[in-house]
């Protein structure tokens, strides 16, 4: 519950806004054209619902799944120099999706798929417009930077 509660908090204001900047604490809009706090922000929510569309077999566009791939990149490398590799493994290990019981013969995996499908949809919108391709290039920008 301690990771949906974000999600739940910050994609339905996503899919609503224009100004993602403004939903980012830290964000930056200096000449650097990125902000390491907001990769770090937008990363796992992106991440989580990217992995729980595959897990649940959502459609999810290749230009969203791009865009997440991007934002996920840059993240990793600013997760890595802010904590190192231990850092970087515990984000992977966040936003994986929970392990199915197979007593319940898929019970547990449609009670999670049913929760993640708005936030999919959202996520799919959201990385497909412009707010998602500006977000991704930032990614890019930090990526840059960083060294990779």
């Amino acid at each position: 519950m301690r990771r949906i509660l974000p999600l739940l908090l910050i994609l339905p204001a996503l899919a609503g806004c224009s100004r993602v900047s403004s939903l980012m604490p830290g964000r930056s809009s200096g000449a650097r054209g990125y902000d390491l706090q907001e990769l770090t922000v937008s990363s796992p929510i992106f991440g989580e619902i990217i992995r729980a569309a595959a897990v649940c077999q959502m459609p999810v566009s290749l230009t969203a799944q791009d865009r997440a791939a991007r934002i996920e990149a840059g993240a990793l490398l600013a997760f890595a120099r802010q904590g190192g590799e231990a850092a970087r493994n515990q984000y992977l290990a966040s936003v994986q999706p929970p392990a199915f019981d197979p007593a319940r013969r898929g019970q547990d995996r449609s009670q999670y798929c049913g929760q993640k499908r708005l936030d999919v949809e959202r996520a799919d919108t959201f990385l497909n417009g412009a707010e998602g391709q500006a977000l991704a290039e930032r990614a890019d920008n930090a990526r840059r930077a960083l060294g990779q």
